[in-house]
């Protein structure tokens, strides 16, 4: 299946995100922070990267300009995971030009849809 960059402050949605996406055959990998997050994708080229838009060191938003202004990682999709309102990250998705969102708290079904749209766009 797919390799995922899930980058979120928080251990427990990234357990419960990583435990959803591994038991349907997908690799997860999980980064606490920006910094982090950055190195680990340049790193490992995921498929799709989940991005929690509060981080702790830098926000979502401008780790996005981030991750989009590196050559290797341009094409990569992005979905947004947060906890903010959804019109907060839907606007986040258009302004940015990111391929999609999925608020917290959220379903298996939920995230595996927002997955493979972001993986078909």
């Amino acid at each position: 299946m797919s390799k995922i960059l899930y980058i979120e402050d928080n251990p427990d949605n990234a357990m419960l995100a990583s435990k959803m996406l591994t038991m349907r055959g997908h690799e997860v990998l999980w980064a606490q922070n920006a910094e982090a997050g950055l190195a680990m994708a340049l790193a490992s080229q995921p498929d799709l990267i989940l991005l929690d838009l509060g981080l702790p060191d830098v926000d979502g938003q401008t780790l996005s300009v981030w991750l989009r202004s590196e050559a290797s990682l341009k094409k990569i999709p992005i979905v947004v995971i947060t906890a903010w309102p959804e019109e907060v990250a839907r606007q986040t998705v258009e302004a940015y030009g990111l391929n999609g969102y999925l608020c917290k708290p959220f379903s298996t079904d939920s995230l595996i849809k927002a997955i493979t749209s972001g993986l078909d766009s």
